[in-house]
């Protein structure tokens, strides 16, 4: 197999509309905004155990690590680099119908990074990475110059979403109907719905914002009530979410199927799990406001739709474990992190349960325990489920194999930092600490230093993965063309129609 990168060698990268190429470039810039918000993680984690963190430097530090793994990454992590290198392989399309749309997509990813590095480094925001109001609109901050970052990201988003839609509209090879796509693919076509609507919202919102901050009127000026910006923030957030989750979902089941060598159980279940996480993403964004403010009535009514979410998860989680059962699974550095996966976002189900359940929400909505809630879903949900097709893929991309040992190894020194460093927010959460504070109390030093602990170990993790992977390109095996005997597009030539997971 050979590698994208070697036959790129030479090739103007910055004018590239080629899909392989634009994603690799994806690639860097996503790692380079996760190992910067990962930085500011650190830090955070060493100043508040030390108690040595000013409340003002605190509030910035956490504004800026907020943004940059959110926006930065978790939320383009998987569609800008999976996506925009499997899709086309997956559909049998060969590029994308509108490959300039590709390349605009990634010339504003790299142009809102720069501007909010920019923000970062001229003069940092301390609003928090909701941006509540009127904290966002009194603040210091170079505020303009994020939230053209952030309009920039929101432009890349719907660029991204509008070549997905028309792609699997008319890139499909013959024969292929809808219900003939991985899930994989199916996942991408949903989240470019989210991509459209939720990014258009968000820039446009945004924009807003900025206005307000120099005019001190409109909508979400000073006199109006914050709980109006907040309820339009997770209109449009609450969906971004799901477009970072729905994927997850089809990564996940992409490597679980091609693991286990076995086809997909339950494969038009799973795409009607997608379509109802989708459509549930846009009714459920109330469900942040429960506990701040938002009336009991509405507060009644989004966490009973949130909690009709768990039905579609179930039945996701029904075919993954099916699917898995049986089957002839593969002891690999990608079945680590399903494991991984499944015990995290298992974890951030189940406490996303008590944040809809409204006796238990009002106390735990304001306290860590919210933190780490997101911490488990996003985290432990998007980002797991990247590290996992990123093993499952890379020799593919890359036509060269990792170390299988110590792609295990990390898997597991990964899973156990992550729950050590975030199953203590659940527990302080619960016990009633407040989000936002620089110190912890002294009754919760314990669990805090045990986050800490798990932090070094999580750290520790993340350098194994790094290294093993990119330390494969330079003195790696040559990968074989199929090495987990996959049947989907990517993995063998000539498949038209039919079942996508039966060679």
């Amino acid at each position: 197999m050979s590698s994208p990168v070697n036959k790129a060698a030479g090739a103007n990268w910055l004018t590239t509309t080629d899909h392989k190429q634009v994603a690799l470039q994806f690639l860097w810039w996503t790692l380079g905004a996760f190992l910067l918000g990962a930085i500011y993680a650190v830090i955070l984690r060493m100043r508040v155990t030390s108690a040595l963190v000013d409340p003002a430097l605190y509030r910035q530090m956490l504004t800026q690590h907020g943004i940059l793994m959110v926006f930065l990454f978790l939320i383009p992590a998987i569609p800008s680099v999976l996506g925009n290198y499997m899709l086309p392989l997956q559909l049998g399309a060969g590029e994308f119908r509108l490959p300039w749309l590709t390349r605009l997509s990634l010339r504003l990813q790299i142009l809102g990074t720069l501007a909010l590095v920019l923000s970062i480094s001229i003069k940092p925001v301390g609003a928090g990475w909701t941006f509540i109001t009127p904290a966002s609109l009194t603040g210091p901050g170079s505020f303009a110059l994020l939230t053209t970052a952030l309009a920039l990201l929101a432009g890349s988003w719907l660029a991204s979403g509008v070549n997905v839609i028309v792609t699997v509209h008319h890139g499909r090879r013959p024969g292929m109907g809808f219900f003939q796509m991985p899930v994989f693919a199916w996942s991408l076509y949903l989240t470019a719905f989210a991509q459209v609507i939720a990014g258009t919202l968000f820039g446009i919102l945004v924009i807003y914002l900025a206005a307000a901050r120099g005019s001190a009127a409109g909508p979400f000026g000073a006199n109006a009530d914050p709980l109006l910006w907040q309820g339009y923030f997770w209109l449009a957030v609450q969906p971004l979410a799901i477009f970072a989750l729905l994927p997850a979902a089809g990564v996940i089941t992409e490597v679980i199927a091609g693991v286990s060598r076995r086809p997909v159980v339950g494969y038009r279940t799973v795409v009607g799990s997608l379509i109802a996480l989708l459509a549930l993403g846009f009714c459920t964004f109330g469900v942040h406001l429960i506990g701040k403010g938002q009336s009991p009535a509405l507060s009644f009514a989004f966490a009973a739709l949130a909690l009709v979410t768990a039905v579609p998860v179930a039945l996701l989680t029904f075919s993954w474990l099916s699917t898995l059962y049986r089957g002839s699974v593969a002891c690999a550095a990608p079945t680590t992190f399903v494991v991984a996966f499944l015990l995290c976002a298992g974890i951030g189900v189940m406490s996303g349960l008590m944040l809809c359940t409204l006796s238990t929400a009002n106390y735990l909505a304001n306290t860590v325990f919210a933190t780490g809630h997101l911490h488990y879903i996003m985290m432990g949900g998007v980002m797991t489920a990247f590290l996992a097709g990123l093993h499952y893929w890379w020799p593919k991309m890359f036509g060269h194999m990792y170390s299988p040992l110590l792609g295990r190894l990390s898997g597991m020194t990964y899973m156990a930092g992550f729950n050590l460093a975030f199953l203590p927010q659940l527990i302080q959460g619960a016990r009633g600490l407040p989000q936002g504070l620089a110190t912890v109390p002294a009754g919760l030093r314990g669990t805090d230093l045990v986050a800490t602990i798990g932090m070094w170990i999580l750290t520790t993790g993340l350098v194994m993965i790094i290294s093993n992977l990119f330390g494969a390109l330079h003195d790696g095996e040559k990968a074989g063309e199929n090495p987990w005997g996959a049947t989907t597009g990517e993995w063998r030539s000539g498949a038209v129609g039919g079942d996508p997971y039966v060679p």
